[in-house]
C-alpha cells in the first residue's frame, strides 16, 4: 500500500467515504465472494460513478492487509484525513452559540474512540479534539467502528489538551469534564458553546485536565453494577447536552 494513503474497510465506512466525497478515494478492492451482495454492488456503482479504480482481490490477501479484521469483503485506499488546527475550527465555529465539541483525554482503545466519534456525529457535535500523544489516532480500526462518521465531523489534533481547553475558554466555550465524582447531569444546565471532556478507559480525565474544566459532571448510576465504559458514558452525556443545548429555543 502507498504510505501516503490511508486504508479503510467495511461496507458502511467505505460507502460513507464514497458518498461524502470529502476525501478522494483512489482505489477500491472487493473480494470475489461478495459479488452480487446488494450493498457491495452499491459501493461498486458509487466507485465507478466517482471514477475510482475497482479491483478484485482474494479474501486471504484482504485478510492480511486488514490484519484479520472484519472487512466484509471491501477495502479502499483513500486520502488521509485532513486534521484541523484549533484556530481553524474556532473560526468555523464563530457565532454558533450552541456549538458542541468533544475532547478525548488519553483514550487508547480504538473500539471506544470509534464508538464515541460515531455517537458525536449522530448527536450533532461538530468537532472532536485529540491530543497528539497517549491517545489512539484515527486508525483503520477506529474508522471501522465509527462507520464512516469521521467524514462528517471535524477532527482537531493538539499538542497539549490543557492548553487547548484554556484557549477554548478564552473564546467563550464552557468546559465540562466527565467524572464519577461530578455533579449529576440531571441537575446540570449547560452553558454554551460547550466542550465535553472524556477521559481514558481506566483512569478517567487527568487531575490537571479536571482543573481546567468549568464543571465536573457525572451520570447517576445504581449501586451493585459496574460503571459504564467510556463510549457508553460519553453517548449518554452527549445526548443530554444536545437535548438541553441544541434543542432548546
Amino acid at each position: 500500500m502507498n504510505e501516503a494513503l490511508d486504508i479503510i474497510y467495511g461496507i458502511h465506512p467505505v460507502m460513507e467515504a464514497l458518498r461524502s466525497k470529502k476525501r478522494n478515494v483512489t482505489q477500491l478492492f472487493v473480494t470475489d465472494g461478495k459479488a452480487g451482495h446488494r450493498q457491495v454492488e452499491e459501493i461498486i456503482r458509487l466507485a465507478k460513478r466517482n471514477n475510482v479504480k475497482v479491483d478484485r482481490i482474494e479474501p486471504r490477501v484482504l485478510d492480511k492487509l486488514t490484519h484479520g479484521a472484519n472487512h466484509q469483503g471491501v477495502l479502499a485506499k483513500i486520502q488521509p484525513i485532513k486534521l484541523m488546527k484549533l484556530s481553524t475550527a474556532l473560526y468555523e465555529s464563530d457565532g454558533n452559540k450552541k456549538d458542541l465539541w468533544l475532547a478525548v483525554d488519553e483514550m487508547t482503545d480504538p473500539q471506544n474512540l470509534g464508538a464515541i466519534i460515531r455517537s458525536a456525529a449522530c448527536l450533532g457535535f461538530s468537532t472532536i479534539i485529540l491530543p497528539q500523544r497517549r491517545t489512539v489516532g484515527i486508525t483503520p480500526a477506529v474508522y471501522r467502528v465509527a462507520c464512516g462518521a469521521i467524514e462528517n465531523i471535524n477532527i482537531v489534533e493538539v499538542a497539549n489538551l490543557n492548553t487547548a481547553l484554556i484557549d477554548l475558554k478564552e473564546e467563550g466555550f464552557w468546559v465540562y469534564g466527565a467524572d464519577m465524582e461530578g455533579q449529576s447531569i440531571t441537575e446540570t444546565d449547560y452553558a454554551s458553546p460547550a466542550v465535553l471532556v472524556i477521559g481514558s478507559e481506566g483512569f478517567g480525565i487527568r487531575e490537571k485536565t479536571a482543573e481546567n474544566c468549568d464543571q465536573i459532571i457525572s451520570i447517576p448510576q445504581k449501586g451493585g453494577v459496574e460503571s459504564l465504559n467510556a463510549s457508553a458514558a460519553a453517548s449518554i452525556i452527549m445526548y443530554d447536552m444536545m437535548a438541553k443545548v441544541q434543542l432548546k429555543k
